[in-house]
């Protein structure tokens, strides 16, 4: 996916002086990214320009011709799309990658920048050899037009294990050893690298403790995105400033806390995982420049794309409801939002919610 995060963190990848070569796959924008390149205006780097070593149109290409220069084949795929396992699966949409995938020893590492939890799942059944790295990002970013890439703010990233992760059983240690130890090597292989792509917060977490971050952000995924589309378009600063909503917030929130706190079996987040109030105060820091950018299920609302439902809210309460958690403001958004895309599917025309 060559959309803003996916662009944003491969140039930083990308890296010719120390061998370091990055290719990417493009749907909407390939014309232009295949003819210009990309170009960046970030907060953090500057304005820089990137030609990529090769553009794909498809999937299908990127495995058919493989990486010029090299006869190992790709050693990571990155994937950063949207997460709609209820709608496409997206580990048989990779097939053509792994087509010849027997052994974790020689197979290209797959690495997960997408939000939300669950849709790990997928890739780890239909892969089981492949080496599986999920990551969680903190960046502002967004394509401005086909190319066009800004970054506003944050650029960290972290980065851990899916070998056989069990909600079930978090502290379980994994059973698959020598992939479990090819996975962190391929993981201190990446922060290495993008620590000299100058992305300095790039860290490496354990299988459990990455999935404890995903909660954390969660907290703030399924509380800010599905409010922004349902109080009619407001951007978080803006819901963060008025009563009401800041009220409904911090609610979704402690729900979210509560519920990791019990699947997790722990009384509190780490230190250093920034507490509810610290979130909020954070977000009302932001309220000019970077603080108008819309969260981005807002942004698929207006442009009439898929929501991430699934994977933010559907597969989170699922959890939490089996761990004996209850998630009632998350569910009762989960139940309007369903219908709300239910509704704009059979009437594409009429307007619902946020101004379009």
């Amino acid at each position: 996916g060559t959309g803003a995060i996916g662009s944003f963190y491969g140039s930083r990848l990308h890296q010719p002086k120390n061998q370091v070569f990055v290719s990417f796959i493009c749907r909407s924008n390939y014309s232009q990214v295949s003819k210009f390149g990309l170009k960046f205006e970030t907060h953090t780097f500057g304005s820089y320009h990137l030609i990529p070593h090769q553009v794909f149109n498809s999937i299908q290409s990127a495995a058919s011709q493989g990486p010029t220069g090299s006869q190992r084949g790709w050693d990571f795929i990155i994937l950063c799309t949207k997460a709609l396992p209820d709608q496409v699966d997206d580990s048989e949409l990779l097939s053509p990658l792994f087509s010849n995938t027997t052994s974790s020893v020689v197979s290209p590492t797959l690495l997960l920048i997408q939000n939300g939890l669950g849709f790990e799942d997928l890739h780890r059944r239909r892969y089981p050899h492949v080496p599986l790295l999920s990551a969680v990002t903190v960046v502002n970013a967004e394509q401005l037009e086909p190319g066009l890439i800004r970054q506003n703010r944050w650029t960290r990233i972290s980065i851990g294990p899916y070998v056989d992760f069990d909600y079930l059983h978090p502290t379980k240690p994994s059973t698959q050893t020598q992939l479990a130890s090819i996975c962190n090597e391929k993981i201190n292989i990446l922060v290495t690298l993008f620590k000299q792509g100058n992305i300095l917060d790039a860290m490496a977490y354990s299988q459990r403790d990455l999935q404890l971050l995903r909660w954390h952000k969660l907290a703030i995924n399924a509380s800010m995105n599905p409010s922004s589309v349902l109080s009619g378009g407001l951007t978080n600063p803006q819901m963060v400033s008025d009563p009401i909503l800041r009220t409904h917030l911090i609610g979704c929130m402690n729900e979210i806390f509560n519920a990791t706190f019990k699947i997790f079996d722990i009384s509190s987040f780490p230190s250093h995982f920034a507490t509810i109030d610290q979130i909020l105060r954070s977000i009302e820091r932001a309220k000019d420049g970077s603080g108008a950018i819309k969260p981005s299920m807002l942004v698929d609302w207006e442009h009439h794309k898929p929501l991430e439902l699934e994977v933010i809210l559907g597969i989170p309460i699922k959890i939490a409801t089996r761990a004996g958690a209850r998630m009632d403001r998350l569910q009762s958004m989960h139940a309007f939002l369903i219908n709300l895309q239910a509704t704009r599917k059979r009437n594409p025309d009429r307007r619902l919610l946020a101004k379009v």
